[in-house]
């Protein structure tokens, strides 16, 4: 399995002030960000897209707090799905616009999010 850490999304109701804050102090740079309906900016990092930052929306029984997810990218959707399958636990997959990345989302213990980035090739 070649597995990795893909990058940190972080919800805030400020996100051009958390953009500021992280481009002043770790030197990160906001670039590309596929058009999602809702508001966010991607900080870049050496040229990748490690800190994504995004416009919080309260949902009642959803809330992960300040950092929303963890994720990373993988090679082998068949296989999660299949374990997420067998081992019970709900999940959601979709497709980024414009880039045709697969995206898993799914929780695991105390609530916390994890994405799996899927490349269309």
């Amino acid at each position: 399995m070649a597995i990795k850490l893909d990058h940190v999304n972080i919800c805030t109701d400020n996100p051009e002030a958390v953009k500021d804050t992280l481009e002043h102090l770790l030197g990160l740079e906001a670039g590309y960000r596929p058009p999602f309906s809702t508001e966010g900016v991607w900080l870049y990092g050496s040229g990748y897209p490690i800190v994504h930052v995004s416009k919080r929306n309260y949902v009642p029984g959803n809330d992960t707090g300040g950092l929303d997810h963890i994720a990373f990218k993988d090679d082998d959707y068949d296989g999660l799905i299949g374990r997420l399958k067998a081992d019970g636990i709900d999940y959601t997959d979709r497709v980024v616009p414009d880039t045709g990345v697969r995206q898993v989302f799914f929780k695991v213990n105390h609530e916390i999010k994890v994405e799996v980035d899927f490349d269309p090739s």
